[in-house]
């Protein structure tokens, strides 16, 4: 199959799959935010964010370093990055146990230590599952991914709706956690034929460890950034409203994962195979977020219209305030359809210090403007965390023209016909909120925003930049050929 093939495949059982995944994962979403309440959720999130976080250390860029070994049938990359991340999950989960306590003492939680050594157990889980993941991304077995998703999410799910029907409160999420972690550790095993020789040198396991350095540190500041403003949210807000700044996190992921994240999952793997081909890199580049901002940037303007009355409409009054965030958070819709990709196409280049560079300086910028923001208002942390992202975008463009050689005005071209035509749907739907729709029933309303919106921008779109809609059609079709 070629490459090509592959892309369109993989892209599509990426899609399948993390459309699918996000569905039944907002579903049961929804059902556990009507029977938790914020508070809930905060002790929870605080909990899982140190998950989170380690996950990166454990799987330490392993994944993209069995996927750019691409072109050699030698297999001890693959068995000295399971031994490393088998070392690095033990590891973290015995100072899991050990730490617990004076974490939960420190962020005033009760529940706190109870959760971490529950959830001790899932660190190594993940860093098992580190090496045969790699393998399926590099033979685009997407499929697999795909399935692998949905089976954790749906029977995880429901055994959390269970136990939170039940008044288990925040212990639901913590065992839904770790019931997600082990189903996806046991397919994804059995979606390779490949096995470890488990045989263990410190020289190679350190070799290995040092080509996903660079990937780690990028990663794990990349995710701390994110995970560091919810512990200060935590700190000095308290767990109620990190419960609530994590549910408007949660359903701006979603948004991401819905029109964003089947493409980023490919674009890894298409770049290693197109590194040594300049032109068709950046070819393959802008395809890319073509393609994602003519589904993304509607879907943030539109949210930025409604969402508050969406969110109030599914998860209730009580989380009204989520909504609100999540408003705030699309403004920065264009910078995260321009910089999912970035990192990516570094790290498949071999040039993993660009983004960790950018996120160091991303990295104090943010925590410092947070610190200071969460003495005031969670409104006055949204706020300082949109204004870095769109800083970090114009860097990013920057050295895509002077590293890349890649040209500015394509990147606009192929980003500027959705933005305008997103734009102009959020007007009208804006400007027809005004009017007597506003008068209606919750739940019509948003349907007839919803519905206007999309046909409003569907058709502004072949009227104004009806090339453009020939062109990436034509695209579709050669890739498909």
């Amino acid at each position: 199959m070629t490459l090509n093939k592959k892309i369109v495949k993989g892209s599509i059982w990426s899609l399948i799959g993390n459309s699918a995944y996000q569905f039944s994962g907002l579903i049961i979403f929804i059902i556990l935010s009507r029977l938790l309440s914020p508070v809930d959720f905060g002790t929870a999130a605080l909990a899982i964010i140190f998950v989170e976080l380690t996950n990166v250390l454990v799987r330490f860029g392993l994944v993209e370093v069995v996927v750019r070994n691409v072109n050699s049938s030698d297999s001890t990359i693959e068995n000295n990055a399971f031994m490393a991340t088998l070392l690095l999950g033990l590891i973290t989960s015995i100072l899991f146990v050990i730490f617990s306590s004076s974490l939960e003492a420190f962020f005033e939680a009760p529940g706190l230590a109870i959760s971490l050594q529950i959830l001790s157990v899932v660190p190594l889980m993940q860093a098992l599952s580190t090496t045969p993941e790699g393998l399926l991304r590099r033979e685009f077995k997407f499929k697999a991914l795909a399935i692998r998703l949905l089976c954790s999410s749906v029977f995880a799910g429901s055994i959390a709706i269970y136990l939170a029907y039940n008044d288990f409160g925040f212990y639901s999420l913590i065992i839904q956690k770790i019931i997600s972690t082990t189903i996806l550790l046991v397919l994804v095993w059995r979606g390779v034929k490949w096995r470890p020789s488990w045989h263990l040198s410190y020289a190679r396991v350190t070799n290995v460890l040092k080509q996903g350095q660079p990937i780690v540190l990028s990663s794990l500041i990349g995710q701390g950034i994110f995970r560091f403003v919810e512990l200060i949210v935590g700190y000095f807000l308290g767990v109620a409203t990190l419960g609530v700044f994590k549910i408007a996190g949660k359903l701006l992921d979603v948004i991401v994962q819905f029109t964003i994240k089947p493409i980023v999952d490919v674009s890894f793997s298409a770049f290693a195979n197109l590194k040594e081909s300049p032109i068709e890199l950046e070819k393959c580049y802008l395809n890319f977020i073509t393609t994602c901002a003519m589904f993304a940037l509607p879907a943030f303007v539109g949210t930025f219209i409604i969402g508050a009355d969406l969110v109030h409409l599914i998860f209730g009054e009580k989380w009204l305030k989520s909504g609100q965030l999540l408003s705030i958070l699309c403004l920065g819709g264009m910078g995260v359809t321009l910089n999912y990709f970035f990192g990516q196409l570094c790290h498949a280049t071999n040039n993993s210090h660009i983004p960790f560079r950018i996120r160091v300086v991303e990295f104090v910028v943010v925590l410092s403007l947070v610190s200071i923001s969460a003495q005031y208002s969670i409104y006055h942390v949204v706020y300082s965390t949109i204004s870095v992202t769109t800083l970090i975008s114009v860097i990013m463009i920057f050295i895509l023209k002077k590293k890349f050689s890649f040209s500015v005005s394509r990147i606009f071209r192929g980003v500027i016909p959705s933005l305008v035509c997103a734009l102009f749907m959020g007007g009208v739907v804006y400007l027809c909120l005004q009017t007597q729709i506003n008068s209606l029933e919750p739940i019509i309303k948003v349907i007839v925003s919803i519905v206007i919106g999309i046909s409003v921008y569907a058709m502004f779109y072949l009227i104004i930049f009806p090339k453009k809609v020939t062109e990436i059609v034509l695209n579709v079709k050669r890739l498909r050929s």
